[in-house]
C-alpha cells in the first residue's frame, strides 16, 4: 500500500492546519510510512477511510500522527556550547539583575521539550549556580506535542547508557538515582520543572520569561510560522530576556527586535532591556 499524491497533500495540510508543521513534498516518504504504520495499528481500511477518521473525528488518533512527525532526538546537555553560555553567562547575569532588584524568580520555558533532557539540564545548571534555598522561586515550564515523550519526561527515567554518554560524573552522583537499570532524576531537580502538552502554533498564555530555549523546532515550521512565532516569543519574554534555539536555527536580518549576542560558539537572542513599540517591532523578515 502506498499513498497517492492527492492523499499525501491531504496529510499533509490537515498536518499542517492542526500543528503548523509542513511536510515538503521530499519528505513524502518520511509522512507514508508513518501514516501506514498508524493505518496497519488501527485496522483501518484505507488510508482515505483513516483521512476522514482522523479528520472529521478529532480524536485522540490525531495527536498520536502528530506525534510521529516529530523526530524526538535529544540529549542531555546537547548543543554544550550553548549550555555553558547560558550557565556561565546569561544566568549569572540575570541572578545578579533579580537579586539587584530584589526578585529571586526565575522564569525559563523550554518549548519543544521532548523526552525532558533539556529542561532538567536547565534545572541541574541552575542548581549548580545558585545554591538553591526557598528563598528562590525557580519554576522551568516544559512543553511538547508529544504525549509519549511527555509521560517519559515526567518518569525522568532514563538509561544508564544516555545518561552517562553526556552527563559529567559528578552530576550524577548529585541529581541521579541509580535504580539499577536505569538512572532517575532526583526529585530535587523534578519540582522545579512542570510538563504540559503545547502546541506551538497556539499561545499557552506564559508572559514574562526570562529564557525560552526553542532548540531543532522551528525548522519544521514554514517561514511564516515561524515569524509568527518568534514574535510571540518576543511578547512572552520580559525586557532583557533571552531566546535560545538551535544551532542550525538563526533569525539574523529578520526584523523582530532581539539582539544577537554569542560567546565562542554559544549564541542567543536578547530582548532589549527597553522595548519597542509592537508598531516598530515583529513585522517579519527584511526583504
Amino acid at each position: 500500500m502506498t499513498l497517492t499524491d492527492q492523499e499525501f497533500r491531504l496529510f499533509r495540510n490537515l498536518i499542517y492546519e492542526e500543528s503548523g508543521i509542513l511536510i515538503k513534498e521530499t519528505r513524502k516518504e518520511f509522512l507514508e510510512k508513518r501514516v501506514l504504520k498508524r493505518i496497519s495499528e488501527t485496522g483501518a481500511s484505507s488510508p482515505y477511510w483513516y483521512y476522514r477518521y482522523i479528520a472529521s473525528m478529532k480524536t485522540d488518533e490525531l495527536l498520536v500522527l502528530l506525534d510521529l512527525m516529530t523526530i524526538n532526538e535529544t540529549s542531555f546537555f546537547r548543543n554544550r556550547p550553548q549550555i555553558d553560555f547560558f550557565n556561565n553567562s546569561i544566568l549569572p547575569e540575570l541572578i545578579k539583575k533579580k537579586e539587584t532588584g530584589g526578585s529571586k524568580t526565575l522564569r525559563i520555558w523550554s518549548a519543544g521539550c521532548s523526552t525532558g533532557e533539556e529542561p532538567y539540564s536547565i534545572a541541574m545548571g541552575i542548581c549548580e549556580t545558585i545554591a538553591y534555598s526557598p528563598n528562590w522561586n525557580i519554576k522551568i515550564f516544559a512543553s511538547d506535542i508529544s504525549l509519549a515523550s511527555l509521560k517519559i519526561a515526567k518518569d525522568g527515567e532514563y538509561s544508564e547508557d544516555k545518561v552517562r554518554a553526556t552527563v559529567d560524573d559528578h552530576l550524577i552522583d548529585k541529581y541521579f538515582e541509580n535504580n539499577g537499570n536505569f538512572f532517575r532524576i532526583k526529585d530535587e531537580i523534578k519540582k522545579l520543572v512542570v510538563f504540559d502538552f503545547n502546541n506551538l502554533k497556539n499561545d499557552n498564555g506564559l508572559r514574562n520569561l526570562d529564557v525560552i530555549f526553542c532548540r531543532n523546532v522551528i525548522i519544521y515550521f514554514p517561514e511564516d510560522n515561524q515569524i509568527k512565532l518568534i514574535n510571540r516569543f518576543y511578547e512572552n519574554l520580559s525586557p532583557g530576556g533571552y531566546l535560545l534555539l538551535g544551532h542550525s536555527e538563526s533569525i539574523q536580518g529578520w526584523n523582530t527586535g532581539f539582539n544577537f549576542i554569542h560567546n565562542n560558539k554559544g549564541t542567543a537572542y536578547k530582548k532589549p532591556e527597553e522595548t519597542k513599540t509592537n508598531e516598530d517591532n515583529l513585522k517579519g523578515v527584511n526583504r
